[in-house]
């Protein structure tokens, strides 16, 4: 029940950031929407951008989870946050870091389909 509880929390705070970069988008402010992003990918995972860029996919899901198996679900929403990170970065000219988030999403979208066994 905690678990579960804990991993829905981790998926609400991905899906407000989420929302909230949308809106600030759809206005126009780019560089507002990609500081939400930053300020959400703590909150979400527990470290900063550029550790969850730079650590390898599994030990990323191994501290983001807390040692716990991550749910499709969680892994979804975490592919979509990395996506849409990705997006924001490339537009000021971080292509590296686009880059990474981009293949951090992938990477992510894959497991949760595996996982759950369908396209997520």
């Amino acid at each position: 029940m905690i678990r579960r509880d804990w991993f829905k929390r981790h998926v609400e705070i991905m899906a407000q950031a989420l929302g909230a970069v949308l809106g600030l988008k759809s206005k126009g402010d780019i560089q507002a929407a990609a500081a939400a992003i930053e300020a959400a990918i703590p909150k979400a995972f527990g470290m900063g951008g550029k550790l969850a860029l730079g650590l390898p996919i599994e030990e990323f899901i191994t501290l983001a989870c807390r040692g716990e198996e991550p749910s499709a679900e969680f892994l979804s929403a975490s592919a979509k946050l990395f996506r849409e990170w990705a997006g924001l970065l490339e537009t000021p000219g971080r292509a590296t870091e686009a880059a990474a988030a981009l293949a951090r999403a992938q990477a992510l979208l894959q497991l949760a389909e595996s996982r759950d066994g369908r396209a997520v």
